[in-house]
């Protein structure tokens, strides 16, 4: 019975210990990408229906396909987008929305994006 319980307890912590390692991975991936694009125009948005990485990167997958669009990073555990912009551009908020419907997705709407 103690066998059991040590066991238990070490795959607890194992479990814990991952899952804290992907959080700072995740953390340490946006502040580096937000290093990188300092310079450029950058906006911030919350998504949602994001429930694991392939949904982020399907989301990426298709945001990057607006002209308007240099870059961007989706953060599934956030539920955030990063947007770069090509420099001297504007974002049609209209075609994002359609963008992320696309991906299944849910872009919050611009009064409550602050």
């Amino acid at each position: 019975m103690k066998r059991i319980n040590m066991i238990l307890s070490l795959v607890v912590v194992l479990i814990f210990s991952v899952q804290l390692h992907a959080q700072k991975q995740d953390q340490n991936e946006l502040e580096t990408q937000s290093q990188q694009t300092m310079q450029n125009d950058t906006l911030v948005f919350t998504v949602y229906g994001m429930d694991c990485p392939g949904c982020a990167g399907g989301l990426e997958k298709q945001v990057n396909k607006l002209e308007s669009v240099k870059s961007s990073s989706a953060n599934w555990r956030e539920q955030k987008l990063k947007v770069v912009l090509v420099s001297d551009s504007v974002l049609d908020i209209e075609k994002l929305d359609k963008r992320v419907k696309k991906a299944n997705f849910t872009l919050k709407k611009d009064s409550e994006n602050k």
